[in-house]
């Protein structure tokens, strides 16, 4: 928090006038005492010239002529006193001869003391007899007596009094002046730091053409120059937040899909226009949940887990990808992000794009797939058929008997891929349920090897199990298909007398399974694509086969919830295919089954 005080220019105008003030207060004084103590001694001076002059009247004139000295004294400010050696006043010009003899011994006054010591005494006190504080000075006759003449200090102290006034007077003025000048530069300050401060609100408030041309003074040149850097690079760095912004902007509108940006707590905070078209609610429901502006519960119900988990995390970068139809079969995939830097602003970005028609186009596929797969397992029945009986007919010469054996093997290949296409054709069909139960994973692989026995023990090739006791959520001839393909693949492409390697662990919440061989390996190119229907490897691994087989243990194992991925190397062996499926609960009675889309 700001905090702040006194202006500028009431701190320096009260320190200019505190300054002059105590400058003119000293000086004043100072003087007034220098004044006081050069007047005293000056009255001193004046006061034992005064006694020797009249010392020297009275040594030269007769009785009578010293009576007529003291008379004219009387009336004077001027006092003059005549005492003899033991201090006792003998005349006194301020004092009737008739009281004479009633004022008191004088030997003990200072300046007498001095006289009768050194010749010449002075001092400044009270007199109690004339009730007035007045400068003495005593000098001693050449008959032994003293002559003390007194100046009244009222006098002195008039004159200081009118002389120090004048001074005052016109120390007053310049102090005035002074302090007049000091609002003057204060004033000019002010208006130069106003103008500063105008400019620098102006560049804070994005206004950076203004600069600071006119400063109060050299010693706010530094701020200038480092107010006008200041402005040279939010300048800069705001052309090119307004060119990233021009971008992007230009870039998310050029966009078919739609695009939403929500803060950590799950609030609308942006989106683009495409999103606007999709959703038109979406623009009144900024800064509010997204239930409000997109009123799809199950992307509201991703989205909620997602910010969860990535706050969990800490904001650790994570995708997720949801599906979801509405009623009126518009079909829409939204994939969320999540920022890859830690951000008070942005919690998750989704990017949902309307995927009703390549839907659409997959059903027809999958429809066309079915139905010609279907269609061609009756002609092709009734070819292998009859190539078997010609391939029977006793009376058959020996080239129409390969010809025979040729077209049975090729129809029996070409039925075995309708088949696979048939049953990938049902797994990828969610509209037909999956009924998983807890089932033990072991009971699938002994029916798949099973299967697979006479193929390994054509080659030789030996299996290593390594498995745990895992329960897990499957439909259990699924489950049997899947290891029954992928070890056929293994034993396919295993040289002979190799062994196989089929392990499994329980991971939490999951169940992982590994079947690993030491064949030719995959090319990393080829790695994530070998689970497309079709794709097969050009190379070492070909072998002539449709290319379903991972296809479909892709489908079977998404549709368990769980996920399947190929390494090559992995550790040892060559090439391993991995997979996981949920562990069933400890808890769960393994005869309930449970229903999964």
């Amino acid at each position: 928090m700001i905090r702040f005080g006194l202006s500028l220019r009431v701190k320096l105008f009260c320190a200019f006038a505190l300054i002059t003030a105590i400058a003119a207060g000293s000086s004043v004084l100072s003087f007034r005492d220098t004044l006081y103590n050069e007047r005293l001694e000056l009255a001193e001076s004046e006061a034992l010239g005064q006694a020797v002059f009249f010392g020297k009247l009275l040594e030269e004139n007769d009785a009578q002529g010293i009576e007529k000295l003291f008379h004219g004294a009387r009336g004077q400010s001027l006092r003059l006193t005549l005492i003899d050696r033991q201090g006792k006043v003998l005349q006194d010009s301020q004092v009737l001869p008739e009281e004479i003899p009633l004022m008191d011994n004088h030997a003990d006054r200072p300046e007498i003391e001095k006289a009768m010591t050194h010749g010449q005494g002075t001092a400044l006190r009270y007199s109690p007899s004339l009730k007035f504080e007045a400068v003495y000075a005593a000098t001693t006759l050449s008959n032994g007596q003293m002559l003390r003449a007194a100046v009244p200090l009222g006098d002195i102290r008039r004159g200081l009094e009118k002389t120090f006034s004048s001074i005052s007077l016109s120390i007053l003025g310049i102090t005035l002046f002074c302090i007049l000048l000091s609002m003057l530069i204060t004033d000019q300050v002010r208006r130069a730091l106003e103008n500063m401060t105008a400019v620098i609100s102006s560049i804070a408030g994005a206004k950076t053409h203004l600069r600071l041309r006119q400063v109060p003074g050299r010693e706010f040149l530094p701020l200038a120059q480092a107010v006008n850097s200041m402005a040279d690079a939010i300048e800069k760095h705001l052309h090119t937040v307004n060119d990233q912004q021009s971008q992007l902007s230009a870039i998310l509108d050029s966009m078919h899909e739609g695009v939403l940006v929500l803060d950590p707590a799950g609030r609308i905070r942006g989106w683009n226009k495409a999103l606007d078209e999709m959703f038109p609610t979406a623009a009144a429901a900024e800064g509010k949940a997204l239930i409000e502006g997109l009123a799809v519960p199950a992307l509201q119900r991703a989205v909620d887990e997602f910010l969860n988990k990535n706050e969990n995390r800490r904001l650790a970068p994570n995708n997720k990808t949801v599906h979801f139809e509405w009623p009126s079969g518009r079909f829409l995939v939204a994939g969320l992000s999540s920022p890859t830097k830690s951000t008070d602003t942005v919690g998750a970005v989704i990017v949902i794009y309307d995927a009703t028609e390549l839907m659409r186009l997959e059903r027809i596929r999958r429809d066309f797939v079915a139905n010609v797969s279907h269609e061609l397992r009756t002609p092709l029945t009734v070819v292998a058929g009859y190539a078997e009986t010609m391939m029977t007919s006793g009376d058959l010469r020996p080239e129409y008997r390969h010809f025979s054996e040729t077209i049975h093997k090729h129809a029996l290949a070409l039925d075995g891929v309708l088949r696979d296409m048939l049953a990938l054709s049902k797994i990828e069909n969610r509209h037909e349920a999956m009924e998983l139960v807890p089932a033990s994973a072991r009971d699938a692989l002994e029916n798949a090897l099973s299967s697979c026995r006479t193929q390994a023990e054509s080659k030789n090739i030996t299996f290593s199990l390594d498995l745990a006791s895992v329960s897990v959520l499957a439909n259990l001839p699924m489950l049997t298909q899947v290891f029954r393909n992928l070890l056929e693949n293994a034993c396919r492409y295993s040289p002979a007398g190799e062994h196989i390697r089929i392990i499994s662990r329980q991971n939490g919440a999951e169940a992982l399974f590994t079947i690993s061989d030491n064949g030719p390996g995959i090319p990393k190119g080829d790695l994530a694509r070998i689970f497309e229907r079709f794709y097969q490897v050009k190379k070492e691994r070909n072998s002539g086969t449709s290319g379903i087989g991972l296809a479909i243990c892709k489908h079977i194992i998404e549709r368990h919830g769980g996920r399947i991925w190929a390494e090559s190397p992995y550790g040892d062996a060559a090439t391993a295919m991995l997979f996981t499926l949920p562990a069933a609960p400890q808890q769960e009675d393994p005869h309930a089954p449970a229903k999964s889309g």
